[in-house]
């Protein structure tokens, strides 16, 4: 009985996020479904195109696939269009795209036109592929052309336990405009001054998020020393070579949580 609840759990929610069936507000859940069963969290994570080709100096980001979801990469907001994608050890994910690429699900015939703008991966049970070694980690490769030429995207794919966090990752050009007509508007307008940022480094060094002596901890310090010299916040990420996510996620923990005060160590010697 428990199984075919679960199946129709499952069921059901695909028809909910597919627009086949109603669903409730804000749980993504069919109407007569529990709200309080594991759902994904209703999020999009940004990447830039800086991030996402190697040119801020990061490593390529990393996708996250829980059991029983899928991610979504979106190159909208971009423009461009993927004209080819690798992913180099398929046995433990599928691979679908909203187009046609071909030699990807054409059984080698040619697209016309070729091309897509949404990639979708999806964690499957792990294959047993003939010369291909057992990971739970792989690379994904996406080729892309638009009005500024042709770029190459990488991305890490790893298995993940747990409801995901996000269930689209967005590629995001790179603003030169004002603060005011960014996408990452929001982001500067929330964040009041540079303790908020140094509180969130030291959170996050607190929980074991960032290592001491690591080249990301570099990375975070030269962007601080940026923005207290008046240096406006996305030049200073841009320039110390780290994403606007992650200045995002320094700004929540500086936000909502403080550092552990560590008490200072009473001498035996004191009266």
């Amino acid at each position: 009985m428990r199984t075919f609840s679960r199946f129709a759990l499952s069921i059901a929610s695909t028809l909910c996020l597919t627009g086949l069936s109603y669903c409730n507000s804000g749980s993504g859940l069919p109407f007569g479904l529990p709200a309080s069963a594991n759902t994904i969290s209703n999020s999009v994570r940004r990447v830039s195109i800086l991030q996402a080709t190697g040119q801020s100096g990061s490593s390529p980001p990393l996708i996250e696939l829980s059991s029983g979801y899928g991610v979504n990469i979106s190159f909208i907001p971009t423009g461009e269009i993927v004209e080819k994608v690798w992913l180099d050890n398929p046995s433990f994910a599928t691979l679908d795209v909203d187009g046609c690429l071909s030699g990807l699900g054409s059984q080698g015939k040619p697209c016309q036109p070729n091309g897509a703008r949404v990639l979708h991966l999806r964690g499957i049970n792990p294959l047993n592929i003939p010369g291909l070694p057992k990971t739970t980690s792989t690379l994904l490769t996406a080729i892309t052309s638009g009005t500024s030429g042709q770029r190459v995207y990488l991305f890490r794919v790893a298995l993940a336990s747990g409801t995901p966090q996000y269930h689209t990752i967005e590629v995001t050009p790179v603003s030169v405009s004002t603060p005011s007509n960014t996408k990452y508007s929001s982001i500067v307008d929330s964040i009041s001054n540079y303790s908020v940022f140094s509180r969130g480094l030291a959170v996050a060094m607190q929980r074991g998020l960032i290592r001491t002596g690591q080249p990301l901890e570099t990375r975070i310090r030269n962007f601080l020393a940026r923005v207290q010299a008046g240096e406006p916040i996305e030049s200073a990420a841009s320039t110390s070579g780290i994403s606007l996510n992650l200045v995002e996620r320094l700004a929540q923990l500086g936000r909502t949580s403080n550092p552990v005060l560590v008490p200072a160590r009473t001498s035996a010697h004191t009266k």
